[in-house]
């Protein structure tokens, strides 16, 4: 069985939604969502959707910050593989089966998708392009790429280290101390929200510089505003 875990916080819009497509995926799964202390009715939609999600739905609530959220989702999943999952991704119907599939035919730590933005803009999709050609060489996935672990490596490496972003990054990084990943063939659709909210450029100058910084071990707060927000 997978676990997804999905760390959200002032998603009340888009929260049925996700439940309900996770919901039309194929597969043997349990969700767990972690609020990390929404101000809106995100929590109450949530609930809203135990008694009629067609599997196991599991609303958790902790402190705010993903790192924070999806470890203690984790601390309480199931499942033998983590899925760790954004609220504005989309999976193909069926992804969860193919990541059971490579996990059980490949002597792998885990891996991501090919991510795409659902926005046809043709910067976004230059964005992708590169940054799938980087996942699939380096075996390093943001999170809009749709991580999955088995549960025995993240347990190993004690999760994810709660700093203020890049937790990505670094889980990658650990986990490939025990296997390598693999980017799967199939597409993890990303919502553009965040790239025309904060602009395209804006955000593309800001995560690079986090990357660059994060390999000096340094986290600097003025990027905390771009990388942070979910």
């Amino acid at each position: 069985m997978i676990s997804i875990i999905t760390p959200v916080f002032n998603e009340e819009k888009n929260i049925k939604p996700f439940i309900s497509h996770i919901g039309s995926l194929d597969g043997d799964f349990e969700l767990i969502i972690v609020d990390g202390g929404s101000s809106d009715s995100t929590v109450e939609e949530i609930q809203n959707c135990i008694d009629i999600f067609n599997h196991q739905l599991i609303s958790l609530v902790s402190g705010r910050g993903r790192a924070v959220q999806m470890n203690r989702g984790a601390k309480i999943a199931h499942g033998g593989i983590f899925l760790f999952l954004h609220v504005d991704c989309v999976l193909e119907k069926d992804a969860l089966i193919i990541i059971e599939k490579v996990i059980s035919e490949h002597n792998i730590a885990g891996g991501g998708f090919k991510q795409a933005f659902s926005d046809p803009d043709l910067f976004l999709k230059f964005q992708s392009y590169l940054g799938n050609i980087r996942a699939g060489l380096t075996q390093v996935f943001f999170g809009d790429y749709g991580i999955f672990i088995k549960k025995e490596f993240f347990q190993k490496i004690g999760g994810y280290d709660e700093i203020p972003f890049l937790e990505d990054v670094e889980i990658c990084r650990k986990a490939k101390k025990y296997g390598r990943l693999m980017q799967v063939d199939r597409k993890i659709l990303t919502s553009s929200r965040r790239y025309l909210k904060k602009g395209k450029i804006t955000l593309t100058i800001a995560f690079t510089l986090a990357i660059f910084f994060n390999d000096l071990g340094w986290r600097p707060g003025f990027l905390w505003k771009y990388i942070v927000e979910m």
